[in-house]
C-alpha cells in the first residue's frame, strides 16, 4: 500500500471513532424531585410562579440531589430551562429565557433583552430567611447550598409590572400551602 492509501484509511478510521466510537464523557447525574418544598435540611425547592401566564399556576418541587447551579436545579425538578442569548457592552451573553415552555417562542425569541421587557427574574431568601430578595448573582453562576428555597417570577419589573414572587418565603416553604395558610 502507498503511504497515501494508508493516510486515507488511517483519516477514515480517526473519523469514525470522533463520530461514532465509543464515548468516554462522565456519566450524566441521575437527579431525583419530589412535588411540594423540600423538608428538612437537604434538597433545594425550586419555586417558578407563572402566574402571570394564562392558566399559569405556582410550581414547587423539590430537588432532593446537590445541583451546580440554580440552572441545573430547574433541570432537575423537570421544568426545562432555556437559555436565550445576545449581545452586551462587552460581547455575547446567556440568560435565563424560558422555564416550562414558558414565554412561547412567538413572545420571546430568546434573543436579547429588550427595554421595559418581561424577563425571568431570580429570588433567593434574604440574610433573615424571612423574605425574598433578588439574587446577586445569575441562576448558571449561584450555586445552592442545602435547605434553600429557589424563586423564579416572569415580569417586566416595572411600577405596572413589578415582577415580584405572586407568594411570601414561607408559604413557598409550607408543604400544607395553598389550602393550609
Amino acid at each position: 500500500m502507498t503511504r497515501r492509501v494508508l493516510a486515507l484509511l488511517f483519516t477514515l478510521f480517526a473519523s469514525a471513532l470522533l463520530i461514532g466510537g465509543p464515548a468516554t464523557a462522565a456519566p450524566a447525574r441521575v437527579a431525583g424531585w419530589t412535588e411540594g418544598p423540600c423538608t428538612g435540611p437537604t434538597g433545594v425547592t425550586v419555586v417558578a410562579d407563572l402566574t402571570k401566564f394564562p392558566g399559569g399556576s405556582v410550581i414547587r418541587r423539590c430537588d432532593t440531589g446537590t445541583p451546580a447551579t440554580a440552572f441545573a436545579a430547574l433541570a432537575d425538578v423537570g421544568l426545562n430551562p432555556e437559555h436565550g442569548t445576545g449581545e452586551g457592552q462587552t460581547g455575547p451573553y446567556e440568560y435565563l429565557c424560558r422555564i416550562n415552555g414558558k414565554p412561547a417562542p412567538a413572545q420571546d425569541p430568546c434573543t436579547g433583552f429588550a427595554p421595559n421587557a418581561p424577563y425571568w427574574a431570580f429570588w433567593v431568601p434574604d440574610s433573615a430567611n424571612a423574605n425574598w430578595t433578588y439574587a446577586s448573582e445569575g441562576v448558571d453562576t449561584y450555586v445552592p447550598a442545602a435547605g434553600v428555597v429557589l424563586g423564579f417570577s416572569y415580569g417586566a419589573g416595572t411600577a405596572s409590572d413589578p415582577n415580584q414572587m405572586s407568594l411570601t418565603l414561607a408559604q413557598a416553604k409550607d408543604p400544607n400551602w395553598p389550602s393550609g395558610s
